[in-house]
């Protein structure tokens, strides 16, 4: 599992691969169908969560949450 350290990406992010994201993304995230992802930082967008993907939430998301099928686990 990778872990990436409060970085800041300005745009959308698409997570492709299982690890943990501690930072911020200024757009939308996506995560991709089947990845495994803990979100500890901040979205300014939406976050998309596709079939299969699943994603561990402590951080926060100003937009809106949309879940295409996979699961989201709020855990504050």
């Amino acid at each position: 599992m990778r872990t990436t350290a409060r970085p800041m990406i300005l745009g959308d992010h698409v997570f492709t691969e299982d690890g943990a994201f501690d930072g911020m993304i200024g757009g939308d995230a996506t995560v991709a169908e089947g990845v495994e992802l803990t979100l500890k930082g901040m979205v300014g967008g939406d976050l998309l969560v596709e079939a299969g993907a699943v994603v561990r939430l402590t951080g926060m998301v100003a937009g809106d949450t949309i879940n295409r099928g996979g699961s989201v686990i709020a855990d504050w």
